[in-house]
């Protein structure tokens, strides 16, 4: 017996959509309608569900999972210590979260990019700096330059476990939205970006949805269970590794080109190869 599956992709140009026979599996038709973002979401959605309903010949889709890059997807910037280190660390953990990284800052804040990151306004913006017990003083300072800053969106402070208590308590008296989670960079060259990741996965869906005008399909899908790019990288780790039942093909690279960004994800060990 079938079990077909309707998965949806809000892209910025092109709303996807994809029947899934999951009993078998097969892809059994696809479709595409102009995203409607701009005036309502539901218009494009319907439009493709009509076309790819006419080629299944199905019409009550029950299960619909459904992710989501349209207006701009998931927008960011980061903010750490060293480029090389937290800064690159905090990068990291942004896209492997689903995000677009606007730009990332390193250092001390200065007034200059302070007002940059008002003029890029993005979703979310991840604060980190700082090894664990290590430096506070940028920290600090950065804490300071961010409540000078007029736009106000959720942040997630991944730094110095330290002084953690401190810095949630200063932003959030200057009105930010914070969320504290583990270093991204507890040690010198040790990465933990996991809970960042995940953090900014559970923000995109709580917050940002909504933000967006996109929580209008909530009522017709089962969830936006992530950001595109995100959902991509599952993909990727899935046909990397593999299944209980069918093997893995091992490390790739993945390139999504999209309607406003072109996205290449890769899973693979890192470790170097001999000719």
């Amino acid at each position: 017996m079938s079990q077909p599956v309707l998965c949806i992709d809000f892209g910025s140009t092109f709303t996807k959509v994809v029947a899934v026979d999951v009993s078998v599996p097969r892809i059994m038709a696809t479709a595409r309608a102009f995203t409607t973002i701009t005036t309502d979401i539901n218009d494009g959605l319907d439009e493709a569900i009509a076309k790819i309903s006419k080629q299944t010949n199905i019409y009550d889709w029950p299960l619909r999972y459904a992710c989501s890059s349209a207006a701009g997807g998931l927008k960011m910037v980061a903010i750490g210590l060293v480029p090389e280190l937290t800064s690159e660390a905090a990068k990291r953990a942004a896209l492997s979260g689903g995000a677009k990284v606007l730009k990332t800052y390193g250092f001390e804040l200065n007034q200059q990019e302070c007002a940059e990151i008002e003029r890029l306004a993005p979703d979310i913006i991840l604060f980190t700096g700082g090894i664990d017990g290590g430096n506070q003083k940028v920290v600090f300072h950065n804490q300071k330059m961010l409540c000078q800053i007029k736009h106000r969106c959720p942040l997630i402070y991944a730094g110095n476990k330290t002084i953690a208590d401190q810095v949630r308590v200063g932003l959030k008296d200057c009105g930010w939205e914070v969320y504290v989670v583990d270093n991204v960079m507890p040690a010198i060259n040790e990465l933990n970006i996991d809970q960042a990741r995940d953090t900014i996965r559970d923000v995109f869906l709580n917050h940002i949805i909504h933000a967006k005008g996109l929580s209008q399909i909530e009522k017709t899908i089962e969830n936006i269970m992530m950001p595109t790019p995100s959902a991509v990288l599952k993909a990727a780790e899935l046909l990397c590794e593999g299944t209980t039942r069918v093997k893995g093909i091992g490390e790739l690279m993945i390139v999504d080109v999209g309607g406003a960004t072109t996205d290449v994800h890769s899973v693979a060990k890192g470790e170097p190869k001999t000719s």
